[in-house]
């Protein structure tokens, strides 16, 4: 059974729902912060860009981590656990329901299964309706501030033009349904020249500032997708069905919802194989990966030995004793400016603390970590 289309009015999307969308491409934020460094290191390249978007890119370097509307990456895991986990427990039936409504329905057991859905759908609403409130305000305040900064470095044609690359589109984009190719071209660009850039920075003896993000195009538009139909249903579901059509529709944007997040799972084995490999997953691919059927490995974090034994430099963790010394990431090169480092088994390390950060949140989110285990 299809899912329909239906000329009837869509309920404004909801501040859980462009929540959602964030948390999905939470990957642009780090990608924005790389861009600052890279600003920071050559100055000479980014001569051409406004006054206001170099204003930016250095708020991006010393507000970060220290200002409300600039949360770093740990600040906004907290942010995404406390306005999204509980709600997200539910969401596995509503989209099971979906997916059997339409693959396996028929004129005899059509409104069985339409009843189905609605159950799920108001269980769904219910968990989502205890998120709303002042928390839920704040939350998206300072996602949505720090993001839109992002989205402006991308949307800027003079700082793209630094990359050879055109703007990104204007409007809601990369939310609100634009699958336009233009912008996947730009940010999976846009990454794979600051990854080049900072090969050869490190080659030539300068600092190593890792960009742990594997992207591509069709990757892009997967989570295009994955973002604007769950937060499609999420609106919908927390405006209610007032008839059978809303629940058609309904059924639809949840079913589209799965299928997109289906086609992003990660490869799971390679992930509890591959230590690189999964690093290099985005928000929505960590939280699609089970834990190892044998146990979770030790990360930098996770022991009071490593914790105790841990330095930073303006934020970043730069080196370590304990689980780290067994890293692999043991083989990025040293960072120059970490000071008053212990002698360790692979020296002083500058790592990208986005990911690591994901590796110490696993589980946070139930489940598959997001609870987004897919039918």
């Amino acid at each position: 059974m299809s899912p329909s289309e239906h000329n009837v009015a869509v309920p404004p999307v909801h501040p859980i729902a462009e929540l959602y969308g964030k948390w999905v491409f939470n990957f642009m934020v780090e990608a924005a912060t790389a861009i600052a460094y890279d600003f920071a290191d050559r100055p000479q390249h980014y001569r051409q860009v406004p006054d206001d978007i170099k204003d930016v890119l250095s708020a991006f370097r010393s507000l970060v981590g220290s200002h409300p509307d600039w949360p770093d990456a740990k600040q906004r895991i907290s942010i995404f656990r406390g306005a999204l986990s509980t709600a997200f427990l539910s969401s596995a039936s509503l989209r099971e329901a979906a997916l059997v409504y339409v693959e396996d329905g028929n004129a005899n057991n059509e409104e069985l299964l339409r009843d189905a859905f609605r159950d799920n759908a108001t269980s769904f609403r219910n968990q989502l309706k205890t998120l709303e409130g002042h928390s839920l305000d704040i939350s998206s305040h300072q996602i949505g501030a720090i993001f839109d900064n992002a989205l402006r470095l991308f949307r800027s044609a003079e700082l793209v033009r630094v990359f050879d690359l055109p703007r990104a589109p204007d409007g809601s984009w990369p939310l609100g349904g634009d699958f336009g190719g233009e912008g996947a071209y730009l940010v999976t660009e846009a990454i794979r020249t600051l990854e080049g850039i900072n090969v050869a920075r490190a080659a030539a003896g300068g600092m190593n500032r890792p960009l742990y993000i594997s992207m591509s195009q069709s990757k892009f538009e997967i989570l295009q997708r994955v973002a604007h139909y769950g937060g499609l249903a999420m609106s919908e579901v927390l405006a209610g069905a007032q008839d059978d059509n809303d629940a058609r529709r309904l059924i639809g944007n949840v079913y589209k919802w799965t299928k997109a997040l289906q086609r992003v799972v990660p490869n799971v084995a390679r992930v509890w194989k591959d230590e690189q490999y999964k690093l290099r997953l985005t928000d929505i691919e960590w939280g699609m990966v089970d834990p190892h059927p044998s146990g979770e490995i030790s990360f930098p974090g996770l022991s009071p030995r490593a914790v105790n034994q841990t330095y930073t430099v303006n934020g970043e963790i730069c080196c370590s004793g304990g689980d780290l010394e067994s890293s692999s990431n043991c083989e990025i090169s040293p960072n120059p400016s970490c000071i008053n480092c212990p002698s360790i088994g692979c020296g002083s390390l500058e790592i990208a603390p986005a990911r690591f950060l994901r590796e110490r949140a696993r589980g946070i989110f139930g489940g598959g970590g997001f609870g987004l285990m897919v039918p």
